[in-house]
């Protein structure tokens, strides 16, 4: 049945004739709406004046129990609603979900036959808690009814404001319990086809926003498309949305006093306030306590002295039916040092009301909000036993097992593409980006120091793992960069390895930049013909590898000119990039031998330890070698043969020495002989009395010095 509009509208007559002729006024009454109110609570009469209707319900029968059973409310608003009205659509088709048969015929069949256009209720889709073995559906609103005690709930745990797909028992519930009848769970897939076609809410395939605004949009592609065209952004298209917005509490009424397992409030909750609690509510206090949990527990940046929320926290367990009293399990403070039973807001030394992240200034609780909001969560779980196991761990029975799936994923992206251009096709793998609102009074001030974009931790072997293009790049930022590991060859004669910049004095715009880089030395294939460096380059950007122009400032080179294998460099930036044999002042061989380069400028003594000798290599065609001061400065020159045999020649300050010894002065230091006999022909020595010389082998002559 479908009342028209006619008959929603038609006029009420106020009046009625009695048999005697007169006429009487009706008692006008109104039905009741759907929260127990009149829905006419007065009326104007024939005489313009205010009247009050007369409630009135129907009753059409009585329940067991004796107990008023409504009849069905033939109005508007019950037009397809349970019990209600039948609706029909514009082609006078039911608009509601239909169930069972009609003349005979399953409805399922009449939908498929195109006889009826409608949704179908089937077991499947079925909300009935009740439902018995065998029929259990398999999307579940709710798994369990609103309670207001843990102890007529059969799981406290499970939300009832859920919709539930899959895991509900394969033997349904027990209708006196509310328990499940086996744990065997009914396999169940939530499959969303379609499209985005549009911003906001529309550019996405499945949305969840956690919030509680009634007219709630994801981000994809914020801008007021009705200024025009022009203003719509690059067309998003996305299939899962997750947007975390901020959330307050469902209330937060002020608080009479707390005991150890309630909150006593000022002011009784409403009856509408009352139907919004659930067993297992967050229930947190603006009451504090410093000393118990005070600040961060890391801080990278060193100083930095971040509150806690360090609030008491409580979950519902039941309430009062007249809304002044909250039960709560137990009061605690998340990642407190220690939980003492009994405690409660207020009772503890340190309690204070908070200023910082609320400022209310009285005790209040927030009822429905969690103190973290978290886009994700995923969680994995793997139970490695087998049948026969042992499950302290003290012997391993190894026999047969039941789940074979031992590898966990967490999160893949899989990219697949055909594409016949270059540069056709572009990823954005993971992107975390954070910025202050437009207009916000602070930058990045606001953000906690020990905040971050993305963290790695756990025990494991590889805890970050790039597996990409040898000619790709592994790494590149502002400031850092690793390459793909493809090295230098015959084309290729430099490849940058990686690259760390910083700006001199923290400003600027030169970086200063250490690097490592390959050089392509000798024809040699391998590591012989290549050159490992590690130096300082002074301007460009990381990853730019060696670009012409930019200052070398000195480098460690191994295996120098594809000539030292297993030997290291160290070179000057005079050199340029590739740390040349006239920039390298020292090389070291294989064999730990050192090699000086052009010239050593020795600012304090060079000593010769464990007797070694100073051996002077040829330095020219004719055999001599020399060692020198340049002209005009003070020092010492020698110039000698070969070993082989030759002249030799000693010039300090302004004598020469060729044979036989002539000088102006000598300096020495003053010593006796060790003994009277070991010497060498050819030595001599002073000391404060004696002049000595070794005349022979191991024969030593003096004379007595006088005074001069």
């Amino acid at each position: 049945m479908l009342l028209t509009d006619s008959a929603l509208c038609a006029p009420i007559p106020q009046t009625y004739r009695d048999t005697d002729g007169q006429y009487h006024a009706f008692a006008l009454a109104s039905t009741l709406d759907e929260s127990g109110n009149p829905r006419v609570r007065a009326y104007k009469d024939n005489n313009g004046q205010w009247r009050q209707t007369v409630p009135i319900v129907s009753v059409c029968s009585v329940e067991t129990n004796g107990t008023p059973h409504l009849c069905t409310d033939l109005s508007a608003e019950n037009v397809g609603k349970p019990n209600g009205i039948a609706g029909l659509d514009s082609k006078a088709n039911l608009t509601n979900n239909l169930a069972g048969s009609i003349n005979g015929t399953s409805v399922e069949n009449l939908v498929n036959a195109g006889n009826i256009i409608a949704p179908i209720k089937t077991s499947s889709l079925d909300v009935d808690l009740t439902a018995g073995q065998g029929s259990q559906p398999l999307i579940n609103a709710g798994r369990f009814p609103v309670v207001t005690g843990v102890a007529n709930s059969a799981d406290p745990f499970q939300s009832p404001d859920a919709l539930q797909i899959g895991g509900l028992p394969t033997k349904g519930w027990n209708t006196k319990t509310g328990l499940a009848n086996n744990e065997i769970a009914r396999p169940g897939s939530l499959v969303i086809a379609g499209q985005p076609w549009g911003p906001f809410n529309a550019g996405t395939l499945e949305s969840l926003l956690f919030t509680q605004n009634i007219d709630a949009q994801n981000g994809i592609c914020t801008l007021d498309w009705r200024q025009g065209a022009g203003h719509i952004c690059v067309g998003d298209g996305v299939g899962q949305y997750i947007g975390v917005i901020n959330a307050p509490a469902f209330m937060v009424p002020p608080v009479s006093k707390f005991t150890a397992t309630s909150v006593v409030l000022k002011t009784p909750l409403t009856a509408e306030q009352i139907t919004q609690l659930r067993i297992g509510m967050y229930i947190n206090t603006n009451i504090i306590n410093n000393t118990r949990a005070p600040y961060t527990h890391s801080d990278t940046w060193g100083g930095s002295q971040t509150p806690q929320s360090n609030f008491y926290l409580g979950v519902i367990s039941g309430w009062s039916a007249d809304g002044t009293t909250i039960n709560v399990s137990a009061w605690d403070i998340p990642q407190a040092s220690d939980h003492p039973s009994g405690q409660f807001p207020g009772q503890q030394t340190g309690d204070t009301i908070d200023t910082f992240f609320s400022n209310y200034g009285y005790p209040v609780v927030f009822i429905g909000n969690p103190n973290n909001g978290s886009a994700r969560n995923e969680y994995l779980a793997y139970d490695g036993s087998r049948a026969g196991d042992d499950p302290t761990g003290k012997t391993t029975a190894v026999t047969g097992g039941t789940a074979t799936a031992h590898a966990l994923t967490a999160d893949e992206i899989d990219l697949r593409y055909w594409a016949t251009r270059k540069n056709e096709v572009h990823l954005d793998g993971i992107t975390v980006s954070v910025a202050g609102s437009f207009g916000t009074p602070m930058g990045r001030e606001a953000l906690t120091q020990d905040s971050f974009a993305m963290a790695l931790s756990g025990d494991i072997h590889n805890l970050l793992k790039l597996d990409g293009p040898t000619d790709g790049n592994a790494i590149i930022g502002h400031s850092f960069y690793v390459g793909g590991g493809k090295g230098s060859d015959s084309a290729s004669k430099l490849y940058e390895m990686s690259d760390i910049g910083a700006f001199p004095d923290s400003q600027g715009s030169s970086l200063m930049r250490l690097t490592t880089f390959m050089t392509k030395e000798t024809d040699t294939v391998g590591p012989g013909g290549n050159a490992m460096h590690v130096g300082i380059i002074n301007g460009g950007s990381p990853g730019d590898g060696m670009p012409s122009g930019l200052a070398a400032w000195g480098q460690v080179v191994f295996n120098q000119g594809g000539t030292n294998n297993g030997g290291v460099s160290l070179c000057g930036g005079s050199g340029g990039n590739t740390g040349s044999d006239s920039s390298c002042g020292i090389q070291v061989d294989y064999n730990g031998t050192v090699r000086l380069g052009p010239q050593v400028n020795a600012q304090g003594p060079i000593t010769m330890m464990n007797g070694q000798r100073m051996t002077f290599a040829p330095a020219d065609k004719n055999g001599w070698s020399y060692w020198y001061a340049p002209s005009g400065v003070g020092g010492l020159t020698l110039s000698a043969k070969t070993y082989q045999g030759g002249d030799a020649s000693l010039t300090a300050y302004n004598g020469t020495f060729t044979g036989s010894v002539t000088a102006r002065r000598y300096q020495e230091t003053l010593s006796s002989p060790a003994s009277s006999s070991a010497c060498k022909v050819g030595e001599f020595t002073d000391d404060a009395d004696y002049h000595y010389v070794c005349v022979a082998e191991n024969t030593w002559k003096r004379v007595a010095l006088s005074s001069y």
